[in-house]
């Protein structure tokens, strides 16, 4: 969940970046990302701004790595545990420390304010919400739309939930728009 965490909190950055959601200074606005953007300038004043958000990244990145193995390291030999059951016995060993912990939620709480509220997502969210609500719908109405390894399952609605799952959002758009005869994506 730590690894996914700090993984996913990067690619947003860059991501919301990339898109231009974000701007290079709203995300200089976190603590965490201003430290390693400071030192990406200082080293590279003449870096292009792609680059500076790469290179900002994968420091952040890696800071945040280490202080997982450097915390989780202080936690096992101070925890000690004798053996497997004993470390399940204990509360999580692999952590951040207090600092990048505090950090990092402060990374969390401008993505979701930032980038996860924008308009523009909220807006995609909700129509990608209808897609798979109506994708749902056509495909409990007519089964025979759904592969035959799908379609043969018992259990519809549980056919119909793991299909849509595995689906790409370009199959899915695809799909809702051969069923219903509308693009709501482009």
């Amino acid at each position: 969940n730590l690894a996914d965490e700090i993984a996913y909190n990067a690619h947003d950055i860059d991501d919301g970046v990339r898109s231009g959601l974000l701007t290079l200074d709203q995300v200089a606005e976190v603590p965490l990302f201003a430290r390693f953007q400071a030192e990406v300038w200082r080293e590279y004043p003449h870096l292009a701004p792609r680059r500076v958000l790469y290179e900002t990244i994968r420091r952040m990145l890696s800071a945040q790595v280490y202080d997982v193995i450097d915390t989780t390291r202080a936690a096992l030999a101070e925890a000690a545990p004798a053996d497997v059951d004993a470390v399940r016995q204990l509360p999580p060993l692999v952590r951040f420390g207090a600092a990048m912990r505090a950090q990092s939620s402060e990374l969390k709480r401008f993505l979701f304010e930032q980038l996860y509220r924008h308009p523009q997502v909220v807006a995609t969210t909700t129509l990608a919400r209808q897609v798979v609500r109506e994708l749902f719908a056509a495909y409990r109405i007519h089964p025979a739309e759904l592969r035959p390894s799908f379609a043969g399952r018992p259990d519809r609605e549980r056919a119909v939930a793991d299909y849509i799952a595995g689906m790409t959002d370009r199959f899915a758009l695809r799909e809702h728009e051969r069923l219903t005869g509308r693009r709501l994506m482009a």
